[in-house]
């Protein structure tokens, strides 16, 4: 880097011919009234930015004889010693050092640097700004000029939308106007204790684009006629802004106590509401990505299961089964252009990533070598980061709590642990009656059996049993269930006896015989379990009547025919259409007897029997 004080460029632009993502290469100076002086000193800046490849406009108003920062040079790189601290600087004079790293597309060469040691592992925040100018922040590891490695920088790709014409469609776009670099005020990376981090400030090139009028002709083969227009293209720009004063936040937030997997923190119960932060977390050499998702801002938690069933990880109150959230909603947004082409509305390539937790929980010693339990987003509305796994009693877990992309936060923290269903067990399934039955239930904290059938992906199923009261179609539907949960029906009386007869997701149909009994399994919805809403109908038979015996006071004896066993019910309509079940009689001989306060006539009321169940 020259000792002396040097000239720098200056706020007009000039054209340049732009690659996407490279340097933008100097294509024409459109000097006007320039005089001699000032042309030289276009030229000796042009020298000075040799290895950028970028040349500007400079205007008469140089600044001339502005003396470096102390810092302007790597090896006089200001020291900083607080963790949260605002620096106030300048990077007016500042020059570029041979062999100092550049940002392709974005470092002028007017750097100053500074240097940070982390007192810690945690997170730390460097904010920048500058007056009437945008600084570019980088920083390294390394600690000679040779050997700097970019760990972090406040740069960004932005590249234009495509504009519809005003028919909505169509338009001018990004394959025009291209992809530019921008900065953002902060960066944030991890950092660990002891280690040295390097800060430069540069003054960041500036390149955009518009479109501009340019004349247009073309002459008429046949009548040698010249035709004019006025057409547009897009026109590309380049700012080198000088750098002025500039202030250098830090912020920096230290690792929590249980940042590492062998300081988790411990958790007891069944039901537990816990407050957890990532705020400064890191993540361990060989930790793996929860979820699936890259993270990187990881605590730890421990907790040993009372009781076998499933366990359900939330930021809010989790009942014994999650209900449904049905609702979406999604957003259109039409971008109207004007009648002549514009390049649109710039879009962050990579814009900083939203906070949202990541749980997930393991088995295992060593951070290494963890087993994943089988970890399953619930996807509902209700509770939108959710996630459950299979707990089996005594078993010790280890759960983590990271954040998306390794973004940082604080939350509450909620487990449930739901044991299952008591007809979680075939041998404990549940008794179904009648030709319309209606049952509830849930599935969540199901397990699996040895030598169970799979009804749903993960085989966890709760189990009823119906008898048939006479033959004839029955259906079963799961309508007002969490979800479309898989159904099996059976025949046979163990689990190795078995035989599907009829499957479906949320409903399933077969052809009953009189007095068989069936099986009927509820399972899980791709690994997803919570409310069971059953509802089964089967064809109502109507029972002969045998006679109307009229008694005192217009009451009357009603005698229908029927088998040993099978349960008799009486429905009452006073139009015919509208039934209500009145009472119910199991058969002991050939026929029941009911007895009705009004006797039955032409004009109402009306009976009807209807045969509901065998014994």
């Amino acid at each position: 880097m020259n000792p002396h004080p040097k000239t720098r460029t200056i706020r007009k632009h000039a054209t340049f011919k732009c690659g996407m993502m490279r340097l933008c290469i100097f294509a024409a100076v459109m000097v006007h009234g320039l005089s001699a002086s000032a042309e030289e000193k276009v030229s000796e800046i042009q020298a000075d930015l040799h290895s950028t490849t970028i040349s500007g406009y400079v205007d008469s108003n140089l600044v001339v004889g502005q003396p470096q920062p102390a810092n302007d040079n790597f090896a006089g790189r200001f020291t900083i010693a607080e963790s949260n601290v605002t620096i106030s600087n300048t990077l007016a004079g500042a020059t570029y050092e041979s062999g100092e790293p550049f940002v392709p597309g974005v470092s002028s060469g007017q750097t100053a640097w500074w240097t940070w040691t982390a007192p810690s592992n945690g997170i730390v925040t460097l904010g920048v700004s500058g007056t009437g100018f945008a600084p570019l922040l980088t920083v390294y590891s390394g600690t000679e000029l040779g050997n700097l490695s970019l760990l972090a920088s406040n740069t960004f790709l932005a590249c234009y939308t495509n504009i519809p014409d005003s028919n909505g469609v169509g338009g001018y776009g990004a394959s025009e106007c291209g992809c530019h670099w921008r900065v953002r005020n902060s960066t944030t990376l991890h950092v660990s204790r002891g280690h040295s981090y390097q800060i430069a400030l540069d003054s960041a090139v500036h390149v955009d684009a518009s479109y501009q009028p340019v004349p247009m002709a073309f002459t008429n083969a046949n009548t040698g006629t010249i035709h004019y227009w006025q057409g547009w293209s897009p026109v590309q720009t380049t700012n080198i802004p000088v750098g002025g004063d500039v202030q250098l936040y830090v912020q920096f937030t230290a690792a929590p106590g249980n940042d590492d997997f062998g300081n988790a923190g411990i958790l007891s119960g069944a039901r537990l509401r816990s407050h957890a932060s990532n705020l400064g977390a890191t993540s361990e050499i060989n930790e793996p990505d929860h979820l699936g998702n890259p993270g990187g801002s990881s605590v730890w938690f421990s907790w040993t299961a009372p009781a076998s069933g499933r366990v359900t990880l939330s930021t809010n109150e989790i009942p014994p089964y999650a209900p449904p959230d049905w609702q979406s909603y999604g957003v259109i947004i039409w971008l109207s252009g004007n009648y002549y082409p514009t390049c649109g509305v710039e879009v962050d390539q990579d814009p900083p990533p939203p906070f949202f937790p990541i749980f997930a929980a393991y088995t295992g010693d060593v951070v290494g070598s963890l087993t994943a339990a089988n970890n399953l987003p619930l996807l509902l509305d209700a509770f939108p980061h959710a996630v459950s796994f299979d707990a089996v009693e005594g078993e010790n877990y280890h759960i983590a709590f990271d954040g998306n992309k390794g973004t940082t936060g604080d939350i509450p923290m909620f487990l449930a642990l739901t044991r299952p269903a008591s007809n979680d067990a075939f041998e404990r399934r549940i008794r179904l009656r009648g030709v319309s039955v209606a049952a509830t239930g849930y599935n969540a904290g199901a397990t699996h059996q040895d030598g169970e059938p799979f009804v749903g992906q993960d085989g966890k199923t709760v189990w009823w049993t119906w008898t048939a009261p006479m033959s004839g179609p029955v259906s079963i539907r799961l309508d007002g269930s969490d979800y479309a949960f898989p159904v099996k029906v059976y025949t046979g009386s163990t689990l190795t006896t078995l035989q599907t007869i009829a499957a479906g997701d949320g409903q399933a149909t077969f052809d009953a015989v009189e007095g068989e009994t069936y099986q009927i399994g509820v399972g899980d919805s791709a690994g997803r379990t919570g409310h069971i809403r059953l509802n089964l109908q089967a064809t109502r038979i109507e029972a002969q009547l045998l006679s109307v015996v009229r008694t005192r006071s217009n009451r009357a004896l009603l005698q229908y025919a029927a088998v040993p066993g099978q349960r008799i019910v009486l429905l009452r309509s006073n139009n015919g259409t509208n039934w209500q079940p009145l009472a119910s009689a199991r058969a002991r001989n050939n026929a029941v007897i009911f007895g009705v306060r009004r006797v039955p006539t032409d004009s109402g009321p009306f009976y009807r029997a209807i045969i509901f169940d065998r014994r």
